[in-house]
């Protein structure tokens, strides 16, 4: 088994078991199952959500600090033009 496939197999019974904990724990509110469910299913959506948007966001940043030798002849190319 490859490491990507640990990782998924990892996550997905974190989630089952997580779903799993809240559906058996009482509240007290009176809510059913379904409603539990639900509220599981949103935050699962919105949690799931984070994930890539935060994979983008930290790439974003590095991308800005990070110094390649193609943004470097970007550079000296713009200011060859503007001396000529």
């Amino acid at each position: 088994m490859n490491k990507k496939n640990l990782y998924r197999l990892v996550t997905t019974l974190a989630a089952l078991s997580v779903a799993g904990l809240f559906l058996a724990y009482d509240f007290g509110l009176g809510v059913s199952p379904l409603t539990k469910f639900f509220v599981v299913f949103l935050g699962a959506i919105i949690g799931l959500q984070c994930i890539p948007a935060t994979l983008l966001f930290v790439d974003m940043i590095k991308g800005t600090f990070k110094h390649t030798d193609a943004s470097k002849s970007v550079r000296q190319q713009i200011k060859q033009e503007g001396r000529s």
